[in-house]
């Protein structure tokens, strides 16, 4: 009798689990989507506080996501922005800020993809230990030196800047684009799937030989 009200205490909470993956993705849109009301509510009073006009807030709204939307559409299709130009000029010459905005920049160019000098390799290595396989952006490389940043799940802009040996990283062929939706979801999105798990086989299979 125990060993039954065990089994079904068992399946129920399976049935539980199962139910609740189901509904993730729904979960994860309401989720964005909450964020993104609070953000707009959060701009809209803080607007609000300064116009404190109704008509004149959100004109004040739709006229920065115009101006967004005009930013990237400028860059996607000429490779820069007059006001961008003028926004780094003014930065690179306040010694203060200037080493702070070099490197965010450098970051928001590598996270868009939208300058090819900056788009990086994404390879694999172990880590936290051996046997254990995460995906890595190549940052720079000296000699046989790489420096990897290692995304977290599942916000790829936080996550670990080690050093390691350039033999011990497995080069593939994934974007960076690939990589990050595989890290947002999780790995629910796996691209190139066969390339990954023959690179890590072989590896594998290699290592003793060695």
């Amino acid at each position: 009798m125990h060993t039954v009200v065990k089994e079904r205490i068992q399946l129920l909470f399976r049935y539980i689990f199962v139910g609740a993956l189901s509904l993730f993705p729904l979960i994860l849109v309401l989720i964005v989507v909450n964020y993104l009301k609070e953000l707009g509510v959060s701009a809209y009073v803080s607007l609000h506080g300064y116009t404190h006009s109704f008509g004149f807030t959100i004109f004040l709204m739709i006229a920065v996501v115009v101006m967004f939307a005009t930013l990237g559409y400028s860059i996607e299709k000429y490779g820069k922005s007059m006001i961008v130009s003028m926004i780094d000029s003014t930065f690179e010459r306040i010694p203060a800020v200037r080493s702070v905005y070099s490197i965010s920049k450098k970051m928001a160019a590598m996270f868009s993809g939208g300058d090819d000098n900056a788009k990086k390799e994404v390879v694999l290595v172990e880590y936290p230990k051996d046997d254990v396989w995460v995906l890595a952006y190549l940052l720079n490389r000296h000699q046989n030196v790489c420096v990897l940043f290692i995304p977290t799940s599942p916000n790829p802009t936080s996550g670990y800047t080690v050093i390691v040996d350039e033999k011990l990283t497995i080069k593939t062929s994934m974007s960076l684009q690939e990589a990050s939706s595989f890290i947002i979801s999780m790995g629910a999105d796996f691209p190139k799937r066969e390339e990954i798990a023959g690179l890590i086989q072989t590896h594998q299979t290699l290592v003793p030989a060695l």
